[in-house]
């Protein structure tokens, strides 16, 4: 039969159809934070292993609540199948999220490093995770901050981002007075963020992640991100060092990796989603990477690298959904890769007030709670577990 087709008129070609599961791209060049990259022409490898990690996760069922300025979602990263879980504006206390002002840029980017669906232009560290977009446009300590971290935890938020707190110093220069200025965790915020912890996840608690901040200052002044129940994230550059902005302290928990201030910097900074078209950061310039406007390539700051982890958070507990919020903390801190070992001031606990326990490595993080390696013995992954609590 096969041989009477091939001789028939008009038959070019005969085959079998051979069908395979069709698979998104979910990673792109440019996204050197996510995997080795050659960006312009320059090899970056200064990365948190997430390509990586892939292969065991990609966040599927957990949900990240980003609290900021508003997100975009109508952006075609955000548009996937049930992507968006009870949105709200806790300012305006209604239930679209989206930017109200011009100035509103920043929760879109923010979201698209936690979990953009990679579908299009950009990936997010946990492109399978679901969107809790809060608008939070209020006045620091305000009640509507406190009732954006008891919204996440009663419309089942898993990991809640914060980019934000208290005025930084200006990093460049050491004589600013605002480096030295304390900024106390207002009882209502901390009242919300102990909330969020204990009955968050059925009493399992909301892994929360904040930015240290971008003052070249003590993180430890600054009540919010120093607060011991959340994971303070500085900001790593590409040439793995130090960003000379990044706030540095004993509550650094972890780095990852951001845009760098200067001119040794090999990247722009952080690709990822941008308010669609004229709005948002690139309106439509081609040193941005994109025409259109609805991605930019120079995102960063902690503000930058805080989501970064939030959506290694995710991708730990879509592994195993029964840890508790401190384990998860652990589970970091655990599997970090020390960078800058010639300066990074590590003391005999591993700890360095520049990058915490080092930089994420989401790899090793899912490795460590996810099913057993090839040829592992049955006990392997429970001692393995038990290992990154020594």
């Amino acid at each position: 039969m096969l041989f009477r087709s091939l001789n028939s008129p008009g038959v070019k070609c005969c085959h079998p159809e051979l069908v395979h599961p069709l698979r998104e791209r979910r990673w792109f060049p440019s996204q050197w934070h996510l995997a080795e990259s050659a960006v312009q022409g320059k090899l970056v490898q200064a990365h948190a292993h997430i390509v990586e990690a892939w292969e065991t996760s990609k966040g599927k069922g957990t949900v990240i609540a980003v609290i900021d300025d508003g997100v975009d979602v109508d952006h075609p990263e955000f548009k996937s199948a049930g992507k968006i879980i009870s949105p709200r504006d806790v300012t305006l206390r209604v239930d679209d999220p989206r930017p109200k002002t011009s100035r509103d840029k920043h929760g879109t980017a923010c979201a698209g490093v936690a979990c953009a669906d990679g579908n299009h232009g950009a990936s997010g560290v946990a492109p399978e995770a679901k969107l809790m977009p809060i608008r939070y446009a209020s006045g620091l300590g305000s009640q509507a901050e406190a009732n954006a971290f008891v919204w996440a935890a009663e419309h089942g938020a898993d990991v809640i981002s914060c980019s934000w707190g208290p005025m930084d110093g200006a990093w460049h220069n050491p004589n600013d007075p605002l480096h030295d200025a304390l900024s106390p965790l207002p009882d209502s915020t901390r009242i919300a963020i102990e909330y969020a912890i204990g009955k968050g996840r059925k009493g399992k608690g909301c892994v929360i992640v904040w930015a240290a901040g971008n003052g070249n200052e003590s993180v430890d002044n600054d009540g919010y991100a120093s607060y011991e129940k959340v994971i303070a994230v500085a900001a790593s550059s590409d040439q793995n060092d130090r960003c000379k902005y990044s706030d540095f302290g004993n509550a650094v928990w972890c780095a990852f990796p951001s845009n760098q201030v200067g001119g040794n910097a090999l990247t722009p900074g952080i690709w990822t989603t941008d308010r669609a078209g004229s709005a948002g950061y690139n309106r439509g310039d081609e040193n941005q990477g994109d025409l259109q406007g609805d991605y930019t390539n120079s995102f960063g700051g902690t503000s930058s690298a805080c989501p970064g982890v939030a959506g290694v958070a995710a991708l730990i507990l879509s592994c195993n959904p029964g840890l508790q919020w401190h384990e998860v903390k652990e589970i970091i801190k655990s599997s970090c890769d020390r960078i800058d070992e010639a300066n990074g001031q590590y003391d005999e606990n591993g700890h360095s007030p520049l990058y915490g326990y080092g930089r994420v490595n989401a790899a090793k993080a899912v490795a460590a709670v996810s099913g057993p390696a090839k040829g592992e013995s049955p006990g392997g992954i429970w001692r393995r577990f038990l290992s990154i609590f020594k």
